[in-house]
Order: structure tokens, then C-alpha cells, then sequence
């Protein structure tokens, strides 16, 4: 397992014991309630720190993907602390600007965390709402500074609650004013526009400068300057590195990239920053299994474009219909690469044991799986089962916001 998630779960835990250690003078609903403060505090500063695109921050967590799910999920434990905190702290109006800003701090957290786990909200109102995090978590220093609290008088407790502000706020205006100008960018033209089915857009783009720099399965953030589309998203490029031009496979799953599939026309000026994500596609064994769900044959094409499989490999490109293949007349072409296409219309979701069984012993393979999560990590426990150990099995987290 990677540092970060674990570091991520133990904050909440090492500041229990710097509370523990301590505890400072005071009634114990009041201690109970600041401990819950404090720890909501360093779970949203977390979410900031992450939040920031860091390219140091992947290697910690194994590509940005996994960053930005850590993130969440410090977002929303930390707004379940929260919750204990406005619930056990005995609130007063004797502090008049403290009372009133926590209230503040702790209903926009609310709407944000809510907004978190809405699906169906278009992709820039969600966007757009989440920069207001750094405002509630600004708001909830002022809070801070306003009331009287007991944990100025626990050391260790007051000490990780400064540097959580600290790094929350610095962590806040590296996004908001910093990041434009470090962020690994580059300038690009659509060049071609090619839609291959009702759902799915292959973009090409041509560069204005110097090309992107990224590694075989890589995604990128992408900006095109055309209305109602100048949102950055991120999409997996489907080309090789060394392609003068860059490809995105682009499915319509959502509203945004509806109108990307629906609206973009060649011609229109595009914003691309990345390589972020940190694929696996090389592995120790002398044999792979890829496993493509739908859309998520993009990394796995990149990797293809780039030099073939380089080994053996069984690829299961899984679609629901024959048709849905898109790329089935190219993917025969690579040698040493063996195609299993796999309709599940016809023959149902793939499963470990079916794969094992037309592959044969799985001792000597590492297992690639990019597409629907419920697939992947439901095959990804199967070939667990099967003896696969977990440091031979890598997906691709081919959905994140």
C-alpha cells in the first residue's frame, strides 16, 4: 500500500493521541467537541494540500486519480467531524464575530460536502463550487481566532491545528493564484473532430509550440476554447508520446463531454495540462492481461501506439455490443498481442475464472484492468481469490472528479 492513503487515515488517529497526551483543563464536552474541531480542520486541510495538482504528491498515493479520491474522502470525513463538533461544542453568543463565523465555516463545508456526492450536477457548477472551499476553510480561521478555546492550552493538539491552517491556507492560494504559471502546460489546435458512434469522439490535436510530455497511458487536463466547452477535464490520451499529434478517445458519459461529442469543431484553440497519473503498463512478469471495459481501452492504446505489447499479452476488450469495438481492426494488428473480445450482451460480464480459464496459469502475470469500477474491482478481488497476489494487479481509476 502507498504512503499517502495510510497518512491520510492517521491524522485523525495521531491527533486523538496528541489529545490524549495533552488534554488541557476543561469540561469534557468541550474537550470532546475541540478534538472533533481540530481533526475536521486537518482532514480539510489535507483535501487543499491535495487538491493542488502536486506532481511530487502522485508518487505518494500511485497517480493523480488516486490523489484526487483521497482527496474526497478526507472532504467528507472531515465533514462528519465537523458535524460532532457543531453537535458537542456548548455554543454561546458571548463571542459575537466567533459564533457566528463557525456557523458560517461549518454550513459551507456542508454544502460542499453535499455537492461532493452529487452525480447528476453538471461538471463546472461543480467545478466552480469547489473553490469556495478555501473560503469556508479561511472563514473557519477567523472562528478560530474569535472564540475561546481550550486547545490553545494542549500543546501538541494546538501545534498539528497551526500547521494544518498554515498548510491549508498556503495549499488554498498555490490553486487560486500559483498554479496557472507551474502547472505543466501547453498550447494545441483541433485539428480533427471524428466521430465514431453516437457516443464516442476521437479529437485530434494539433500542437502550437512544444508538445505534451507524458508517459504511455497517462491523462491530461484538457481546456478547449469554445463555448459552453472551457471547462478543464480530464481525458486519457489515447497516442503515442512520440506522435507529433495528441489523441483523445472521448465517450459521452455526462453532460460535459455530450456536448464535447455533440458541439466541438475543428479549428478551436485547446489548453493541455498533464501528464498526470502514474500507469503500470511494464510490470515484472514475462506475462500481462489487460482488461478493457468500453471506453477504457484508451490507456491501453497509448501503450500499443507506442512500441505493441513488448511482451505476451491477453487483452479482453469488454463491450456490450460486437459494434461497440471500436477499435477491434487495429488492436489484430499488433503482434503478440492476442484479442479476446468479449460482448456482454451475448456472453455476460467477464469474470477471474473465466479469464484464467482461457489464459491458463496466472503465476507468471501481471493483471491490468482499466473501465467500469464495479468491473475492476470486482475482477481484481477475483484474481486475488485465484492466488493473484495484489502487487500484480493495477487499475486504472478510468472515472474521478
Amino acid at each position: 500500500m502507498r504512503i499517502g492513503p495510510v497518512a491520510v487515515a492517521a491524522l485523525p488517529v495521531l491527533n486523538g493521541v496528541l489529545w490524549a497526551a495533552s488534554p488541557p483543563h476543561g469540561g469534557g464536552r468541550q474537550v470532546v467537541g475541540e478534538a472533533a474541531g481540530s481533526t475536521a480542520v486537518l482532514l480539510f486541510a489535507t483535501a487543499l494540500v491535495l487538491a493542488t495538482r502536486a506532481r511530487w504528491l502522485e508518487r505518494f498515493f500511485g497517480g493523480l486519480d488516486r490523489v484526487y479520491r483521497a482527496h474526497r474522502r478526507a472532504g467528507t470525513w472531515g465533514f462528519a467531524f465537523l458535524a460532532l463538533h457543531v453537535a458537542a461544542v456548548p455554543w454561546t453568543l458571548a463571542s459575537p464575530g466567533g459564533a457566528p463565523s463557525g456557523l458560517i465555516a461549518a454550513a459551507g463545508f456542508a454544502v460542499l460536502v453535499v455537492l461532493c456526492v452529487v452525480r447528476r450536477m453538471r461538471y463546472a457548477a461543480w467545478r466552480r463550487s469547489h473553490r469556495l472551499v478555501g473560503v469556508f476553510f479561511l472563514v473557519s480561521i477567523a472562528h478560530a481566532l474569535l472564540v475561546d478555546q481550550v486547545v490553545d492550552a494542549a500543546p501538541g493538539p494546538f501545534l498539528l491545528l497551526s500547521a494544518a491552517y498554515v498548510a491549508g491556507a498556503i495549499a488554498y492560494g498555490h490553486t487560486l493564484v500559483l498554479a496557472r504559471f507551474v502547472r505543466p502546460r501547453r498550447a494545441y489546435l483541433v485539428r480533427t473532430v471524428r466521430r465514431l458512434d453516437p457516443a464516442t469522439v476521437e479529437v485530434t490535436l494539433s500542437p502550437r509550440g512544444r508538445r505534451l510530455a507524458f508517459r504511455p497511458g497517462q491523462f491530461a487536463f484538457v481546456t478547449f476554447h469554445q463555448r459552453g466547452l472551457r471547462e478543464p477535464h480530464p481525458f486519457t490520451v489515447s497516442s503515442a508520446p512520440s506522435e507529433e499529434a495528441l489523441r483523445l478517445t472521448i465517450r459521452a458519459a455526462g453532460p460535459f463531454t455530450a456536448r464535447v461529442h455533440r458541439e466541438l469543431v475543428p479549428g478551436r484553440r485547446a489548453t493541455v495540462e498533464g501528464g498526470y497519473g502514474m500507469p503500470a503498463h511494464a510490470g515484472r512478469r514475462p506475462r500481462q492481461i489487460w482488461v478493457a471495459g468500453g471506453i477504457g481501452i484508451t490507456p491501453f492504446l497509448s501503450r500499443l501506439r507506442a512500441g505493441g505489447p513488448g511482451r505476451r499479452v491477453d487483452l479482453f476488450y469488454v463491450v456490450r455490443r460486437a459494434e461497440d469495438a471500436l477499435f477491434r481492426s487495429e488492436l489484430e494488428c499488433y503482434g503478440g498481442l492476442r484479442l479476446h473480445l468479449v460482448v456482454t450482451s451475448d456472453s455476460g460480464r467477464p469474470t477471474a475464472e473465466r479469464i484464467a480459464a482461457t489464459v491458463g496459469r496466472l503465476e507468471d502475470v501481471d493483471v491490468h484492468l482499466c473501465g467500469p469500477e464495479p468491473m475492476t474491482t470486482g475482477l481484481a478481488a477475483g484474481f486475488r481469490r485465484l492466488g493473484v497476489p495484489a502487487t500484480a494487479i493495477h487499475l486504472e481509476l478510468a472515472a474521478f472528479r
